[in-house]
């Protein structure tokens, strides 16, 4: 589903940004090399993000010691 029609940015180019460390709109944007122009998607990124990060915490995280 498109997010942001301005930069054609859909769900999961937003997921993809939030796997890759991005945690608030204007990271998803730079992310995708964009800015934003209206700014209408702002909430709809947000709450991706939200769910990406909630999900995330929900995995077990595996814990490896360095040597």
């Amino acid at each position: 589903m498109v997010i942001c029609i301005c930069r054609r940015i859909n769900d999961e180019g937003v997921r993809e940004a939030v796997r890759s460390g991005a945690r608030c709109p204007d990271s998803v944007q730079a992310h995708h090399g964009q800015v934003f122009n209206c700014g209408r998607c702002r909430c709809a990124i947000g709450d991706i993000i939200c769910e990406e990060v909630d999900r995330g915490q929900d995995q077990e995280v595996t814990l490896v010691a360095a040597e």
